[in-house]
């Protein structure tokens, strides 16, 4: 198996190494990347680097954000698959083997249909009332994804946005290629606090930009 863990880490280093922990009961030996996207001047995770040489810190030196930290990420990946985690993801088990089985070439997690700004019908109801045909794109959830790089360089790249996959999936639902991305009940075998770097620190991302239609 050809694949690597990543996740994209600000500041908020108690949510990795409660994450690290919880990798490494599943996975002793397998590639596990932090793009750190810190910007205080702080050396993170030095201590499981020491201990781990399967674990490696990408020290950016400045707010990458999340959906460019994760572009970075796979770009910059020499493995063919990649577990993305949010920072404040923990496992409950091996989930990356029955992600495997469910796997349709793009990638695999969490699936939420969307409309162009990335929100689900129940985030903004008065919305879907009056466009209910705008909600047609198929979105997998970042916050545990199994995802193919050489499938990824295909399409748009993730962004700076709340929805940072917005724009792969709707270049996805373009080019009619939909069935590349499969469900999987990402709950069942992970424990997520949800937005947790985003409690402590804020979005960072103007509100105008979320009304902004990509199409």
């Amino acid at each position: 198996m050809n694949a690597e863990i990543v996740s994209v880490h600000y500041k908020t280093p108690d949510y990795i190494y409660e994450q690290y922990a919880s990798v490494r009961k599943f996975y002793p030996f397998l590639p596990y990347r932090i793009i750190d996207g810190s910007d205080d001047g702080k050396i993170y995770f030095r201590d499981l680097e020491e201990k781990d040489t399967n674990f490696h810190v990408e020290r950016l030196g400045y707010n990458i954000h999340h959906g460019p930290g994760m572009d970075y990420a796979i770009k910059n990946s020499a493995s063919d698959y990649l577990l993305i985690l949010d920072s404040d993801v923990t496992l409950k088990g091996d989930v990356m083997t029955p992600m495997f089985e469910e796997f349709a070439g793009y990638a695999v997690g969490r699936k939420r249909i969307v409309n162009a700004l990335g929100m689900q019908n129940r985030d903004i109801s008065w919305i879907g009332r009056l466009f209910p045909k705008t909600f047609k794109y198929t979105y997998i959830h970042p916050l545990c994804m199994l995802i193919n790089k050489q499938a990824y360089l295909q399409f748009k790249p993730f962004f700076k946005h709340g929805a940072p996959c917005i724009d792969a999936m709707i270049d996805i639902h373009k080019k009619n290629q939909t069935h590349m991305l499969a469900e999987f009940p990402v709950e069942e075998y992970v424990n997520v606090k949800y937005q947790g770097t985003v409690k402590e620190w804020g979005m960072n991302i103007p509100k105008w930009k979320y009304l902004i239609p990509r199409f």
